[in-house]
């Protein structure tokens, strides 16, 4: 039997996943005036570069010998993996910026492509991914999970009961703060690029992909060296909060020079 803790976890840390990009996106789009187009280019920018282009070619790797071989080293696998997911992210952002974006370059924008990209991502590797817990769990709770689920599965079916019946409640919930930090980031790596469009200044794209790659790196090293999770999500955490804290202080620089452009523009008129 999963127990209830378990499936509660999972049902709270689902719908704060669909919940948090969907209400952000309503204040961004009504309170500061963002672009429901800038949300869908960020959804974009996670779907083709990752999705469609970055995980195939990684699963195509995966089975040459060359490649095996190689991430038979955890540092290897884990620099490789790091670094492809901040080139392809970020050279994605680059392009919904610079042109699928040219005409709305403002600052609400970049936020709200933070909201696309990582609210699809949230959904597209935990959320849907928790709902078929969710239904499999109650599945095995009823004893239906057997003869509907089990003869497709064939041997998954086992793991997944174990894996459902043998984790700690807590860890369920642990999976949708981590995508809420994951949003923090987002919202962070994309004010960079979204300066580095606008202002044309391409070291603000190389600084996104170093730091999406450091934000990664720790994280899978971590994770292939069999550390606690606490650990990961406190790395995970602490990234998330120094990336806020650039978003709201690159705000706050935005509103002083639209403050001054505006006295100045009044200053001319008078």
């Amino acid at each position: 039997m999963v127990n209830s803790e378990s499936i509660l976890a999972m049902v709270v840390s689902t719908l704060l996943i669909f919940a948090l990009p969907t209400v952000l996106a309503i204040i961004f789009i009504r309170r500061y005036g963002a672009s429901w187009a800038a949300i869908g280019v960020g959804v974009l920018g996670f779907l083709i570069p990752q999705v469609m282009i970055r995980i195939p070619a990684l699963q195509w790797l995966g089975q040459q010998p060359f490649y095996q071989q190689w991430a038979a080293q955890p540092w290897f696998l884990a620099l490789f993996l790091s670094l492809t997911a901040g080139l392809f992210e970020e050279t994605g952002r680059w392009i919904g910026f610079r042109y699928l974006l040219k005409n709305r370059l403002r600052f609400q924008n970049a936020l709200a492509y933070g909201i696309g990209h990582g609210g699809f991502e949230a959904i597209f590797l935990v959320g849907l991914n928790y709902i078929n817990l969710i239904i499999f769990s109650m599945m095995i709770n009823d004893g239906t999970f057997d003869s509907q689920v089990a003869p497709q599965l064939g041997l998954a079916a086992e793991q997944i009961r174990t894996q459902l019946i043998a984790t700690p409640s807590y860890l369920f919930l642990v999976g949708g703060l981590e995508r809420v930090f994951a949003i923090g980031i987002q919202l962070g790596l994309s004010v960079l690029v979204f300066y580095s469009v606008k202002r044309q200044e391409g070291r603000f794209y190389w600084l996104a992909v170093l730091l999406h790659t450091l934000v990664n790196l720790p994280a899978v090293l971590l994770s292939t060296a069999g550390i606690e999770l606490l650990w990961i999500e406190l790395w995970v955490a602490g990234c998330a909060g120094v990336a806020v804290w650039f978003v709201i202080r690159s705000h706050r620089q935005e509103q002083m020079k639209s403050i001054e452009s505006s006295l100045a523009e009044f200053s001319q008129n008078s």
